[in-house]
Protein backbone atom coordinates (compact mmCIF):
# COMPACT_ATOMS: atom_id res chain seq x y z
CA UNK A 1 0.00 0.00 0.00
CA UNK A 2 1.30 3.21 -1.21
CA UNK A 3 -1.28 5.25 1.33
CA UNK A 4 -1.84 4.91 5.34
CA UNK A 5 -5.14 7.14 6.63
CA UNK A 6 -3.81 8.85 9.96
CA UNK A 7 -7.03 10.52 10.81
CA UNK A 8 -9.80 8.26 12.16
CA UNK A 9 -12.46 9.24 14.51
CA UNK A 10 -14.49 6.45 16.18
CA UNK A 11 -17.17 6.22 18.20
CA UNK A 12 -15.12 6.60 21.18
CA UNK A 13 -15.19 10.28 20.68
CA UNK A 14 -18.34 10.82 21.85
CA UNK A 15 -20.98 11.74 19.54
CA UNK A 16 -19.07 12.45 17.21
CA UNK A 17 -17.84 8.91 15.47
CA UNK A 18 -20.27 6.75 13.72
CA UNK A 19 -18.78 3.72 13.52
CA UNK A 20 -16.88 1.27 16.16
CA UNK A 21 -13.11 1.00 16.23
CA UNK A 22 -13.61 -2.22 14.90
CA UNK A 23 -15.53 -1.33 12.22
CA UNK A 24 -13.21 1.03 11.09
CA UNK A 25 -10.33 -1.62 11.02
CA UNK A 26 -11.79 -4.74 9.34
CA UNK A 27 -12.73 -2.22 6.76
CA UNK A 28 -9.47 -1.18 5.77
CA UNK A 29 -8.47 -4.79 5.82
CA UNK A 30 -10.89 -5.11 3.27
CA UNK A 31 -9.86 -2.47 1.29
CA UNK A 32 -6.30 -3.86 1.58
CA UNK A 33 -4.45 -1.23 3.99
CA UNK A 34 -1.13 -2.62 5.53
CA UNK A 35 -2.04 -0.27 8.52
CA UNK A 36 -4.30 2.36 9.97
CA UNK A 37 -4.43 4.61 12.49
CA UNK A 38 -7.06 5.66 14.96
CA UNK A 39 -6.73 9.44 16.57
CA UNK A 40 -10.12 9.85 18.78
CA UNK A 41 -10.36 13.26 20.30
CA UNK A 42 -8.30 13.91 23.71
CA UNK A 43 -8.44 9.66 24.40
CA UNK A 44 -6.51 6.74 23.84
CA UNK A 45 -10.17 4.93 24.38
CA UNK A 46 -11.07 3.80 21.57
CA UNK A 47 -7.38 1.54 20.65
CA UNK A 48 -7.53 -1.24 22.38
CA UNK A 49 -10.73 -2.56 20.38
CA UNK A 50 -9.07 -1.11 17.65
CA UNK A 51 -6.07 -3.14 17.97
CA UNK A 52 -7.93 -6.72 19.14
CA UNK A 53 -9.49 -5.91 15.61
CA UNK A 54 -6.16 -5.39 14.09
CA UNK A 55 -4.52 -8.33 15.18
CA UNK A 56 -7.55 -10.65 13.66
CA UNK A 57 -7.25 -8.63 10.36
CA UNK A 58 -3.98 -8.76 9.75
CA UNK A 59 -2.90 -5.52 9.97
CA UNK A 60 -1.17 -3.15 12.10
CA UNK A 61 -2.70 -0.40 14.02
CA UNK A 62 -0.84 3.19 14.31
CA UNK A 63 -2.24 3.71 18.12
CA UNK A 64 -2.82 7.39 18.19
CA UNK A 65 -5.18 10.39 19.52
CA UNK A 66 -6.79 13.93 18.54
CA UNK A 67 -5.57 17.07 20.83
CA UNK A 68 -7.74 19.55 21.34
CA UNK A 69 -6.19 22.64 22.90
CA UNK A 70 -7.83 25.15 24.35
CA UNK A 71 -5.21 27.83 22.87
CA UNK A 72 -3.89 26.69 19.38
CA UNK A 73 -4.85 24.77 16.40
CA UNK A 74 -5.20 20.61 17.18
CA UNK A 75 -2.69 18.10 16.34
CA UNK A 76 -3.24 14.80 15.96
CA UNK A 77 -0.64 12.76 18.18
CA UNK A 78 1.70 9.81 17.66
CA UNK A 79 3.56 8.12 19.84
CA UNK A 80 6.70 5.95 18.17
CA UNK A 81 7.65 4.11 20.89
CA UNK A 82 6.41 3.15 24.43
CA UNK A 83 8.07 6.16 26.23
CA UNK A 84 6.20 8.40 24.29
CA UNK A 85 3.16 6.38 24.42
CA UNK A 86 3.39 7.09 28.45
CA UNK A 87 4.59 10.34 27.89
CA UNK A 88 1.31 11.33 25.94
CA UNK A 89 -0.95 9.40 28.54
CA UNK A 90 0.21 11.20 31.19
CA UNK A 91 -0.70 14.47 29.14
CA UNK A 92 -4.16 13.05 28.61
CA UNK A 93 -4.46 12.42 32.35
CA UNK A 94 -3.31 15.64 33.51
CA UNK A 95 -6.13 17.26 30.78
CA UNK A 96 -8.44 15.10 32.56
CA UNK A 97 -7.99 16.06 35.85
CA UNK A 98 -8.76 19.61 35.43
CA UNK A 99 -12.20 19.78 34.25
CA UNK A 100 -15.54 17.69 34.66
CA UNK A 101 -15.59 13.95 32.92
CA UNK A 102 -15.90 14.18 29.76
CA UNK A 103 -13.90 17.26 29.13
CA UNK A 104 -10.51 17.98 28.96
CA UNK A 105 -8.48 21.05 29.61
CA UNK A 106 -4.87 20.82 27.58
CA UNK A 107 -2.76 23.94 26.37
CA UNK A 108 0.18 24.30 23.83
CA UNK A 109 2.73 24.49 27.44
CA UNK A 110 1.58 20.95 27.89
CA UNK A 111 2.35 19.77 24.59
CA UNK A 112 5.58 21.33 24.69
CA UNK A 113 6.67 19.01 28.02
CA UNK A 114 5.41 15.88 26.16
CA UNK A 115 8.81 15.09 25.12
CA UNK A 116 10.44 13.73 22.10
CA UNK A 117 9.41 10.44 20.32
CA UNK A 118 5.87 11.75 19.22
CA UNK A 119 4.82 12.75 16.00
CA UNK A 120 2.25 15.55 15.73
CA UNK A 121 0.51 16.40 13.08
CA UNK A 122 -1.22 19.55 12.48
CA UNK A 123 -5.12 20.35 11.38
CA UNK A 124 -5.66 22.90 9.49
CA UNK A 125 -8.84 25.75 9.53
CA UNK A 126 -11.51 23.91 7.44
CA UNK A 127 -11.94 26.96 5.24
CA UNK A 128 -9.83 29.81 4.02
CA UNK A 129 -11.23 33.46 5.16
CA UNK A 130 -12.04 35.83 2.66
CA UNK A 131 -9.21 36.61 0.63
CA UNK A 132 -8.63 33.05 0.65
CA UNK A 133 -5.94 33.06 3.21
CA UNK A 134 -5.42 31.12 6.33
CA UNK A 135 -5.80 33.19 9.21
CA UNK A 136 -2.56 35.09 10.63
CA UNK A 137 -3.42 33.03 14.35
CA UNK A 138 -3.61 29.87 12.50
CA UNK A 139 0.05 30.68 10.45
CA UNK A 140 1.61 31.95 13.86
CA UNK A 141 0.63 29.00 16.10
CA UNK A 142 2.44 26.55 13.54
CA UNK A 143 5.49 28.39 13.27
CA UNK A 144 5.52 28.25 17.42
CA UNK A 145 4.65 23.95 16.35
CA UNK A 146 7.58 24.30 13.86
CA UNK A 147 9.85 25.94 16.61
CA UNK A 148 8.94 23.54 19.02
CA UNK A 149 8.74 20.13 17.43
CA UNK A 150 11.60 20.36 14.76
CA UNK A 151 11.07 17.35 12.16
CA UNK A 152 8.46 16.06 14.52
CA UNK A 153 6.00 18.31 12.85
CA UNK A 154 3.73 17.48 9.68
CA UNK A 155 0.77 19.68 8.49
CA UNK A 156 -2.73 17.84 7.00
CA UNK A 157 -4.01 18.54 3.65
CA UNK A 158 -8.05 17.31 3.52
CA UNK A 159 -10.12 17.47 0.89
CA UNK A 160 -13.18 19.17 2.35
CA UNK A 161 -15.46 19.44 -0.89
CA UNK A 162 -16.61 22.93 0.22
CA UNK A 163 -15.77 24.73 -3.33
CA UNK A 164 -12.19 26.33 -2.00
CA UNK A 165 -10.28 23.05 -1.91
CA UNK A 166 -7.81 23.93 -4.98
CA UNK A 167 -7.27 27.02 -3.82
CA UNK A 168 -6.82 25.87 0.39
CA UNK A 169 -4.53 22.63 -0.91
CA UNK A 170 -2.32 25.31 -2.85
CA UNK A 171 -1.87 27.61 0.16
CA UNK A 172 -1.30 24.65 2.64
CA UNK A 173 1.28 23.42 0.21
CA UNK A 174 2.90 27.24 0.18
CA UNK A 175 2.62 27.44 4.11
CA UNK A 176 4.82 23.91 4.45
CA UNK A 177 7.40 25.41 1.57
CA UNK A 178 7.83 28.36 3.61
CA UNK A 179 8.13 26.82 7.55
CA UNK A 180 9.72 23.35 5.87
CA UNK A 181 6.50 21.26 7.19
CA UNK A 182 5.71 18.25 5.47
CA UNK A 183 2.64 18.34 4.19
CA UNK A 184 0.62 14.66 4.90
CA UNK A 185 -2.80 13.76 3.25
CA UNK A 186 -5.93 12.55 5.58
CA UNK A 187 -9.61 12.16 4.85
CA UNK A 188 -10.92 13.03 8.59
CA UNK A 189 -12.77 9.81 8.43
CA UNK A 190 -15.57 9.40 10.35
CA UNK A 191 -17.54 6.28 9.62
CA UNK A 192 -16.31 3.46 7.78
CA UNK A 193 -18.96 3.16 5.07
CA UNK A 194 -20.97 6.22 3.52
CA UNK A 195 -23.92 4.62 4.49
CA UNK A 196 -22.72 5.54 8.16
CA UNK A 197 -23.05 9.57 7.12
CA UNK A 198 -26.70 9.62 8.41
CA UNK A 199 -25.90 7.88 12.07
CA UNK A 200 -23.23 10.71 11.89
CA UNK A 201 -25.77 13.53 11.15
CA UNK A 202 -27.93 12.04 14.09
CA UNK A 203 -25.29 12.11 16.78
CA UNK A 204 -24.09 15.58 15.79
CA UNK A 205 -27.59 16.65 16.68
CA UNK A 206 -27.34 15.45 19.80
CA UNK A 207 -24.50 16.82 20.25
CA UNK A 208 -25.44 20.46 19.10
CA UNK A 209 -28.46 19.70 20.89
CA UNK A 210 -30.94 20.47 17.60
CA UNK A 211 -32.65 18.48 14.98
CA UNK A 212 -31.65 17.21 11.42
CA UNK A 213 -33.93 20.17 10.13
CA UNK A 214 -32.35 22.86 12.12
CA UNK A 215 -28.82 21.65 11.86
CA UNK A 216 -27.81 23.69 9.27
CA UNK A 217 -23.86 23.76 8.47
CA UNK A 218 -23.35 21.74 11.70
CA UNK A 219 -23.26 18.92 10.28
CA UNK A 220 -21.01 17.64 7.45
CA UNK A 221 -21.70 19.24 4.23
CA UNK A 222 -21.07 15.72 2.56
CA UNK A 223 -21.08 11.92 2.89
CA UNK A 224 -16.96 12.06 1.89
CA UNK A 225 -15.97 11.49 6.00
CA UNK A 226 -15.77 7.59 5.08
CA UNK A 227 -12.57 5.47 4.63
CA UNK A 228 -11.47 5.45 1.26
CA UNK A 229 -9.59 2.85 -0.84
CA UNK A 230 -5.95 3.87 -1.33
CA UNK A 231 -6.87 4.55 -5.44
CA UNK A 232 -9.28 6.81 -4.57
CA UNK A 233 -6.86 9.09 -2.30
CA UNK A 234 -3.95 8.77 -4.37
CA UNK A 235 -6.95 10.13 -7.25
CA UNK A 236 -7.62 12.81 -5.02
CA UNK A 237 -4.01 13.83 -4.47
CA UNK A 238 -2.67 13.17 -7.24
CA UNK A 239 -1.01 16.77 -7.58
CA UNK A 240 0.62 16.07 -4.45
CA UNK A 241 1.87 13.32 -4.12
CA UNK A 242 4.61 13.51 -1.18
CA UNK A 243 1.42 14.53 1.33
CA UNK A 244 0.19 10.70 0.47
CA UNK A 245 4.11 9.66 0.89
CA UNK A 246 4.24 11.37 3.82
CA UNK A 247 1.31 9.38 5.24
CA UNK A 248 2.77 6.25 4.20
CA UNK A 249 6.12 7.44 5.54
CA UNK A 250 5.12 8.54 9.63
CA UNK A 251 3.26 5.07 9.46
CA UNK A 252 6.93 3.49 8.86
CA UNK A 253 8.31 5.43 11.51
CA UNK A 254 5.64 5.39 14.21
CA UNK A 255 6.43 1.25 15.46
CA UNK A 256 4.69 1.46 18.82
CA UNK A 257 2.34 -1.56 19.51
CA UNK A 258 -0.10 -2.11 22.43
CA UNK A 259 1.75 -5.73 22.67
CA UNK A 260 4.94 -3.69 24.22
CA UNK A 261 2.66 -2.97 27.05
CA UNK A 262 2.55 -5.34 29.96
CA UNK A 263 0.93 -5.10 33.80
CA UNK A 264 3.72 -3.92 35.87
CA UNK A 265 3.00 -5.40 39.20
CA UNK A 266 4.05 -3.22 42.00
CA UNK A 267 6.66 -2.95 44.75
CA UNK A 268 5.01 -5.15 47.70
CA UNK A 269 5.47 -3.25 51.63
CA UNK A 270 7.03 -5.31 53.95
CA UNK A 271 8.67 -5.65 57.41
CA UNK A 272 11.27 -6.92 59.01
CA UNK A 273 13.22 -7.95 55.90
CA UNK A 274 10.93 -10.29 54.35
CA UNK A 275 10.34 -11.20 51.21
CA UNK A 276 6.45 -10.89 49.97
CA UNK A 277 6.02 -14.10 50.31
CA UNK A 278 7.68 -14.50 53.76
CA UNK A 279 5.46 -11.11 54.71
CA UNK A 280 2.30 -13.17 53.42
CA UNK A 281 2.97 -16.13 55.18
CA UNK A 282 3.13 -14.24 58.45
CA UNK A 283 0.22 -12.32 58.08
CA UNK A 284 -1.52 -15.16 57.15
CA UNK A 285 -0.99 -17.12 60.50
CA UNK A 286 -1.00 -13.93 62.74
CA UNK A 287 -4.88 -13.10 61.30
CA UNK A 288 -5.64 -16.87 61.87
CA UNK A 289 -3.88 -16.83 65.57
CA UNK A 290 -6.04 -13.98 65.96
CA UNK A 291 -9.21 -15.54 64.39
CA UNK A 292 -8.62 -18.81 66.42
CA UNK A 293 -7.15 -17.70 69.96
CA UNK A 294 -8.30 -21.21 71.37
CA UNK A 295 -5.84 -23.03 68.50
CA UNK A 296 -6.34 -22.75 64.66
CA UNK A 297 -8.53 -26.33 63.41
CA UNK A 298 -6.48 -28.73 61.14
CA UNK A 299 -8.86 -28.22 58.53
CA UNK A 300 -8.07 -24.49 58.34
CA UNK A 301 -4.31 -24.49 59.16
CA UNK A 302 -4.13 -27.20 56.04
CA UNK A 303 -6.59 -24.68 53.95
CA UNK A 304 -3.93 -21.71 54.78
CA UNK A 305 -1.01 -24.10 53.51
CA UNK A 306 -1.86 -25.38 50.57
CA UNK A 307 -3.14 -21.32 49.66
CA UNK A 308 0.28 -20.68 51.01
CA UNK A 309 2.33 -22.79 48.72
CA UNK A 310 -0.11 -22.53 45.46
CA UNK A 311 0.97 -19.08 45.82
CA UNK A 312 4.21 -19.31 45.79
CA UNK A 313 4.19 -21.65 43.36
CA UNK A 314 3.01 -19.40 40.95
CA UNK A 315 4.57 -16.23 42.19
CA UNK A 316 1.86 -14.77 43.19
Amino acid sequence: MLYTELQVTSNFSFLRGASHPAELVEQAALLGYGSIGITDRNTFAGIVRAHTAAKKSGIRLLPGCRIDLQDGPSLLAYPTDKKAYAQLSALLSAGNLRTEKGDCLLYKADIYSAGSGIQWIVIPPAQLDANFQFPSSFVEALQEYREAFGFQLQLAATRRYMGDDSKQLYRLEALATTLSVPLLATNDVHYHHPERRQLQDVVTCIREKCSIFTAGYRLHLNAERYLKPEAEMLRLFRQYPAAIHRAKELAEECRFSLDQLQYQYPEEITSHGRTPQEELTWLAWEGARQRYPQGIPEKIAAAIRYELAFMEQMDY
